[in-house]
């Protein structure tokens, strides 16, 4: 069954809608620095309670998302009041004048998905796993082909001990890419050699 209701109620919703508003309308408009999600995560606090034990990753989508679906609720909410268009883009938005909307028109199916709350529940710790693994392949591509990597290297840069199992691999990815991941303000170019390594040390198992 398919849980169709928010993970918090609409008054805690309207709530953060109303603070995440204050944050974006604090910045001037047109040609300003894009605010990165990070940054508005850190700003409104949010946290989300669940029963189930869930990774870091999932964790992370699931404010992801909540943050996304009212970042188009505030960009809805900003155009009816004629004060702006927000941008919505990977990991940042940016307010401008409301004459340049046409200009900096986002997805519409994007917006559909973060406004579908099943779309919340229906991802799993494996589905995240799969979407993560093409985000970085087609983020890599634009950087051009990564050079081949050895297992000695992939364990160097993991900072494994030979003889490592399943789970030291895990936890070591887990802590590194959360320094390295370029919404915390790591490296790209780091957390996709480590992603690399990864992907190359679990085929041993």
């Amino acid at each position: 069954m398919i849980i169709q209701h928010a993970p918090l109620t609409e008054p805690v919703l309207r709530l953060l809608q109303g603070q995440l508003l204050t944050i974006i309308c604090s910045a001037p408009v047109a040609g300003a620095e894009p605010i990165k999600e990070q940054y508005l995560l850190s700003r409104l606090g949010l946290k989300l309670q669940s029963e189930a034990e869930l990774s870091e990753e999932l964790a992370r989508f699931q404010q992801h998302f909540v943050l996304y679906h009212l970042l188009y609720r505030v960009q809805a909410q900003l155009l009816a009041l004629g004060q702006g268009y927000l941008c919505i883009e990977l990991a940042r938005v940016r307010l401008v004048a409301c004459s340049d909307a046409a200009e900096h028109a986002d997805d519409a199916s994007r917006r559909q998905y973060y406004q579908h709350w099943p779309n919340f529940y229906l991802m799993s710790e494996q589905l995240l796993e799969q979407q993560l693994d093409a985000f970085w392949q087609y983020f890599a591509r634009g950087r051009g082909r990564l050079a081949e990597i050895s297992a000695a290297d992939a364990i160097t840069l993991l900072q494994l001990e030979p003889g490592f199992t399943l789970g030291q691999l895990k936890k070591a990815y887990r802590t590194l890419a959360l320094q390295h991941h370029p919404d915390r303000g790591g490296n790209a170019g780091q957390f996709i050699a480590l992603r690399q390594a990864y992907q190359q040390l679990l085929q041993q198992f």
